[in-house]
């Protein structure tokens, strides 16, 4: 003897059969309404069983599973995926910034790190050296107070430690790409060198109190300032041209 129930699970509807003393207890009546062509041991029974089935609402709740950050394009940011990147301390927090803001500004690194690394994908990736990859993972470990503290931080956020290293991987990628496509095209003239020495350089050395050495003794540190400092601007042009390409939608933290 068998009956066929109907249960929701988590892929929706399923339709289940087991044991029961009865026949076609779960619609009562149902034979004395049947033609005898479609009486118990015909296949018309069976179909007609289950349109009935099919006809009854299942109504199953919603669970929120996570909540959209942002969306580029077609890649989704989540919430999670920011408070795994706050949780990691990715970006020094500024002076007097508060949570929003700081979560902010790390929404909108994500989107500009996603454009950055669509576009390096575009051109081909260059496969990063294991000994980089852990050289920034000791960076980060020792940004977050040692390997203890790591391993409780990626417990919290639910990452494994390969995820991160692949979190690693991929923003190094980015930086070797920029480091390519940019860096050649950035000259700093020794006219420019001694007008920052003169200037902002001795400036922020008297603020200080330090003493200020010949020009002669710190240029190379001078050109790898301006240099550093044309190279972010570049890549913020580069970013705000493809943030204009794209379909950005942002629905938190605005």
């Amino acid at each position: 003897m068998y009956r066929v129930s109907v249960k929701a699970n988590a892929s929706g509807t399923g339709v289940d059969s087991q044991a029961c003393p009865s026949r076609f207890g779960a619609i009562p009546g149902l034979l004395s309404l049947l033609p005898l062509p479609m009486r118990p041991g015909s296949r018309g029974l069976v179909s007609l069983v289950f349109f009935f089935l099919m006809a009854i609402p299942f109504h199953v709740p919603a669970v929120i599973i996570d909540r959209v950050a942002a969306v580029v394009d077609q890649e989704v940011i989540t919430l999670t995926e920011v408070e795994q990147l706050v949780a990691l301390q990715v970006l020094a927090r500024l002076p007097g910034e508060g949570e929003s803001d700081y979560r902010r500004r790390i929404l909108e690194t994500m989107i500009a790190q996603a454009l950055r690394a669509r576009d390096v994908e575009r051109f081909g990736a260059e496969d990063v050296p294991k000994d980089s990859i852990e050289a920034r993972l000791v960076e980060i470990t020792r940004r977050l107070g040692g390997e203890p503290d790591r391993e409780a931080v990626l417990r919290q956020t639910e990452l494994s430690l390969d995820e991160l290293r692949g979190i690693v991987k991929r923003q190094l990628q980015v930086e070797a790409y920029v480091e390519e496509r940019f860096s050649p095209l950035i000259f700093v003239s020794l006219e420019e060198i001694e007008t920052y020495y003169r200037g902002p350089w001795t400036d922020q050395r008297r603020q200080r109190g330090l003493t200020v050495p010949p020009l002669s003794e710190v240029r190379e540190e001078i050109r790898s300032i301006l240099k550093s400092e044309r190279l972010q601007a570049e890549i913020e042009t580069w970013t705000a041209q493809l943030r204009a390409r794209a379909n950005v939608d942002v629905f938190v933290y605005r």
